[in-house]
């Protein structure tokens, strides 16, 4: 294994790679030194995406790599853009561009989380210098290798595929356009054709299904920051972004692991192998 302190954790395949990467960039646990913040800790940790890290555990041992971010999503979110910066959590200027998306300007879920249920993450605001410090630090090692691991894979197949791995809440929350409905067990997002080739979106879909899973594409997550800035499928690298539905793994309230994850791990061990199967299928 390969350990940045507190920025990421890359498992490398076991035996010959695959031209295949996961990327699990909003699972992290641990709290950097110097994180703060005036709202109640449950809810600050409720945004953090339990347990994906372990859901995907298994893709090394069919031939693809697994990063995963280890810095908590609250103190900068590897799955926004650097530039997705919201001015409430500023006490200062932003001296450079500025592009808030709808997200940060509807719930405060930008690069740095300006709100967690409802609660000021930091309502005397941060600084520039701060800011800049994170993004740094965190953000950008994280994804200067990810970068680095697909050209690798890319340089070396002629091609590489890249699952950006994600869980959501089994019941769409207030803020979203299925309020109230439940959600399918799994959403593929390649940002509506742009990111992928939509025979490997298809591929990842109906290996999920025949294992009894239900699958929506694009909804109701379109693709985030991961997929978006990594993707490149005119030159071979194409990006899909997976969210599992809480509901299967794990309590959505509790975090309590379900009593059958073992299983559910089990079956994305299979489709992370059949991924891996089709990715090297696809090498030069």
């Amino acid at each position: 294994m390969e350990y940045l302190p507190g920025v990421y954790l890359y498992t490398p395949p076991e035996g010959e790679p695959a031209p295949s990467i996961f990327d699990v960039p909003r699972s992290g646990r641990e709290y950097p030194p110097g994180f703060h913040s005036t709202a109640p800790f449950a809810d600050v940790h409720f945004l953090v995406s339990h347990y994906v890290e372990e859901l995907w555990a298994l893709a090394p041992k069919s031939g693809s790599g697994l990063l995963y971010a280890t810095f908590v999503n609250n103190f900068i979110d590897a799955n926004r853009s650097e530039h997705d910066i919201d001015p409430e959590v500023l006490n200062e200027p932003w001296p450079d561009r500025i592009a808030p998306s709808e997200k940060t300007q509807s719930i405060g879920m930008g690069l740095i989380h300006s709100r967690a249920r409802g609660h000021r993450l930091y309502p005397e605001g941060l600084t520039v210098a701060e800011v800049k410090r994170r993004i740094e630090n965190y953000w950008r090692p994280y994804h200067d290798r990810l970068s680095g691991l697909l050209a690798e894979r890319r340089a070396a197949s002629g091609i590489a595929y890249h699952l950006s791995c994600h869980c959501m809440t089994s019941i769409g929350p207030a803020h979203a356009h299925d309020t109230g409905q439940r959600r399918k067990d799994f959403c593929l997002s390649d940002r509506h054709g742009t990111t992928s080739s939509r025979e490997f979106i298809e591929m990842i879909a109906e290996s999920l299904r025949k294992r009894g899973y239900s699958v929506t594409f694009n909804d109701p997550f379109v693709g985030a920051e991961s997929v978006r800035l990594h993707s490149d499928p005119a030159n071979g690298i194409h990006s899909v972004q997976i969210e599992t539905i809480k509901e299967i793994f794990m309590d959505d309230y509790t975090f309590v692991k379900r009593p059958d994850f073992d299983r559910i791990q089990q079956d994305m061990g299979e489709v992370a192998a059949e991924i891996a199967a089709y990715a090297r299928g696809q090498a030069s």
